[in-house]
């Protein structure tokens, strides 16, 4: 019987020297790659400017267009998300007939290394690209499995409706520095992909607060304070949070505000919501203003669904605009987009931090989610902002930011409690 003891044990055995050698080959001790996003004002201006010039809505049902992407713009959007979410880097190259995408993933404590990097190799065809292969530290991955392995992990964190996707896009070709994309555009193509970025969860949560957020808006009062909404939305949130899901929660409420208060319908977001009631418009401040209501929900919007660093950028980027020939550079407005971010973050940091925003949002008043913003300078022209403020480099504009960060910090919601 010993015999068959051996045997019985022996792929066992050769399993787990297997699996400990892949581990070996897959884990390193240094990082193939450095650094970080470097999103700007500039970045951020450009683009929008590419948005623009290839903005699918103004095509015809079923008009086949093609979009040109460059690659420092397919490098940042590709490191920006993959620091964000995964807290790595990542990058982007792209050359005739294939495009090769490169990340390194910072393990925790882990006796075989510290670093996980991987590089993803894809080739041109007729229609889509395809897998070439792939490197999870020196272990090579064929295409196929690669592929495979890919596919099931984006499905695990959200299904993807593969044949949609596949449907719009007729074709992808790679050239040097340069991604190109022809793609046939739908009417309702927006509707059908509402189920590839919301799942049924989210929207039924979206509805949820659309809800009462109609009730609340009920009466006869043209403004109201941002409170108002706030305060029994959140109350809402945290009533619902029992499931472990007050992140999500925290998510599709800051969502419904940001767009009501800036008079955004979301059926442009969720065609399906074009069914369900709709609040009645009224002005909606903070601290006597409603362009502070606007910033406020609009980076808390972008912290809880893109992160921190792509709401301060946006924010500044508004600023820049303004100054150039709008109402002109205004410190207070940063004000009220830093507590909005700080905000959104927060309430979409971690469970326990999501049921703590809850909880402080739910009895808030304006001055422990908005500091006093009186003094601060705006309606600032380019050329008065940069003679005063030394423009975004200078040392006074820096103090002053300096003195706005102090302020978002001492209101109660950053109150570690």
């Amino acid at each position: 019987m010993k015999w068959f003891a051996k045997w019985i044990m022996l792929p066992a055995v050769l399993l787990s020297l297997i699996l400990g050698g892949m581990l070996v080959l897959m884990v390193e001790n240094e990082p193939k790659l450095h650094g970080r996003a470097d999103l700007t004002p500039e970045r951020i201006a450009h683009g929008k400017r590419v948005f623009e010039q290839n903005d699918p809505r103004r095509l015809k049902a079923g008009a086949i267009t093609e979009v040109s992407l460059d690659e420092q713009d397919l490098d940042l959007a590709i490191n920006y998300f993959t620091n964000q979410y995964l807290g790595g880097v990542a990058g982007l190259e792209v050359d005739s007939g294939r495009a090769r995408i490169e990340a390194t993933l910072k393990l925790p404590d882990y006796p075989l290394g510290r670093f996980l990097n991987l590089e993803i190799e894809f080739e041109q065809t007729d229609r889509l690209p395809r897998f070439d292969h792939a490197l999870l530290g020196k272990l090579w991955v064929p295409g196929w499995l690669a592929e495979s392995v890919i596919e099931k992990s984006i499905a695990a964190v959200q299904p993807v409706d593969w044949q949609v996707l596949a449907a719009m896009i007729r074709q992808v070709r790679f050239e040097p520095r340069r991604m190109r994309v022809t793609y046939r555009w739908q009417d309702d193509l927006p509707g059908k992909l509402g189920g590839v970025f919301w799942s049924a969860q989210d929207q039924k949560r979206l509805e949820f607060y659309q809800r009462h957020l109609v009730e609340l808006t009920q009466g006869s009062r043209d403004s109201l304070n941002l409170t108002v909404l706030l305060n029994p939305l959140f109350q809402l949130a945290k009533d619902r949070s029992d499931n472990g899901k007050a992140v999500a929660e925290n998510r599709a409420l800051i969502l419904v505000l940001a767009f009501y208060v800036n008079r955004k319908d979301l059926h442009k977001l969720i065609p399906s919501s074009k069914a369900w009631p709709r609040p009645i418009w009224r002005n909606v401040n903070l601290n006597g203003r409603g362009d502070f209501t606007k910033h406020y929900l609009v980076s808390a919007m972008l912290a809880a669904y893109a992160g921190t660093p792509l709401a301060d950028v946006v924010g500044l980027y508004k600023e820049i605009e303004d100054a150039r020939g709008g109402s002109g550079f205004s410190f207070n407005d940063i004000a009220a987009d830093r507590a909005g971010t700080r905000m959104g973050e927060l309430a979409t940091n971690s469970e326990s931090w999501a049921k703590k925003i809850q909880r402080l949002m739910a009895d808030a008043k304006e001055s422990d989610m908005m500091p006093a913003t009186a003094d601060l300078p705006e309606f600032m022209p380019r050329a008065e902002f940069i003679r005063r403020f030394g423009g975004l480099e200078g040392g006074k504009y820096r103090q002053m930011m300096a003195d706005i960060e102090r302020r978002v910090a001492a209101l109660a919601i950053n109150r570690d409690e």
